[in-house]
């Protein structure tokens, strides 16, 4: 296993960057396994100044993070005014480090953590210490916010102190670091589901092509269709590159649509309707999604029957869709793409017609 986890990175120990002009060196890492399988790595970056930073590596993305408070500056305090951190929960849930290289601090082997994204686009992640295993288990039937905080809490002990991390988003180009490996690493095989008979999928696990400019592969599939309107199915397509990470290419009735990951704290929702950079987007009826069946490897571990609450909102070609589990919130945004482009990359004869409704549109 210590092999597999060693093979889930694009990086190299050692390798040497730059960080707003300051130059750095990746001098340890530990990888981490989250309750789904997910798995992800956290790498020390050595400046020269005893300031701690650390780069994670998360399916496709990155992140520099330097302990901190999600408590605002003193010069953004004002008398009278609300404290708001503009901070919202995205995920909660316990991990495993299970393995480590080079520089590491001792540190838990199983812990309970929380990962926020701001308005900002900041972003930040709450260490609440060690959890035995299965501890948060009774987290998710908790009623309020207040009560799963406290169970979080409680399971990190009362000698722990939660520890705050506040990162932001990089590339490995403005960190002058190179890829390594072309495959995607990290992800997770999908259960060995056979596809229902007579259902046909356009692309396969494999394939490459060009979209945006950009050479993808297909990493894995999966297909969902709503809870109570079964007739209603959609296939997604996870798609990997090397330089930009994950995308999913989204087909329903002969509709496409590239969509990418959007951080939750940057979306602002009220009266219906979703902002975005300060587009608005109609919100659709919610509602909810079971996987149907799933093949090659996805970002984490898959169940045949998983459900998830979900809710389209449009403006033009584009939709924003939100995703809710218990334990997970995410929001992401896909545009149009013409079915013909779809074929013209990965060098299909033809795809299906776009047939009834168009889901980006109201």
């Amino acid at each position: 296993m210590r092999a597999t986890h060693e093979r889930s990175t694009v990086l190299e120990l050692g390798a040497r960057g730059r960080l707003d002009g300051a130059p750095f060196t990746l001098t340890g890492r530990t990888c981490i396994e989250g309750g789904r399988g997910t798995i992800w790595n956290e790498w020390r970056m050595r400046f020269g100044d005893p300031r701690p930073r650390f780069l994670v590596e998360s399916t496709g993305t990155f992140t520099v993070y330097e302990e901190g408070s999600l408590a605002p500056g003193f010069g953004e305090l004002t008398v009278g005014d609300p404290l708001d951190t503009g901070f919202v929960v995205v995920e909660r849930g316990e991990a495993r480090r299970v393995a480590t290289w080079g520089e590491a601090d001792a540190a838990p082997a199983r812990y309970a953590y929380a990962d926020l994204s701001s308005r900002s686009g900041a972003v930040a992640a709450i260490d609440f210490g060690p959890v035995a295993e299965g501890a948060l288990a009774g987290v998710a039937g908790a009623s309020g916010a207040g009560s799963a905080a406290r169970a979080l809490t409680d399971g990190a002990g009362a000698s722990e102190r939660p520890r705050v991390y506040v990162g932001r988003r990089v590339t490995l180009a403005a960190l002058g670091l190179s890829v390594t490996a072309r495959e995607p690493p990290w992800l997770v095989a999908a259960p060995d589901v056979s596809r229902p008979r007579g259902v046909e999928t356009w692309l396969d696990v494999g394939d490459e092509g060009v979209l945006d400019g950009v050479r993808f592969r297909v990493a894995g599939a999966l297909s969902r269709r709503l809870v109570a309107e079964a007739r209603v199915a959609w296939d997604e397509y996870l798609l990997y590159a090397p330089e930009l990470g994950l995308r999913w290419l989204v087909v329903v009735a002969g509709h496409w649509s590239l969509v990418e990951p959007v951080d939750p704290g940057r979306v602002v929702t009220s009266d219906g309707a979703a902002t975005l950079d300060g587009t608005v987007y109609d919100a659709q009826p919610e509602a909810t999604a079971r996987v149907a069946w799933a093949t090659g490897a996805l970002p984490w571990r898959v169940e045949i029957g998983e459900t998830a609450r979900v809710t389209d909102f449009v403006h033009g070609a584009s939709m924003l869709t939100r995703e809710r589990t218990t334990d997970t919130l995410a929001w992401s945004r896909g545009v149009r793409v013409a079915p013909g482009a779809v074929a013209a990359a990965f060098a299909k004869r033809s795809l299906p017609k776009p047939a009834g409704h168009d889901p980006s549109a109201p």
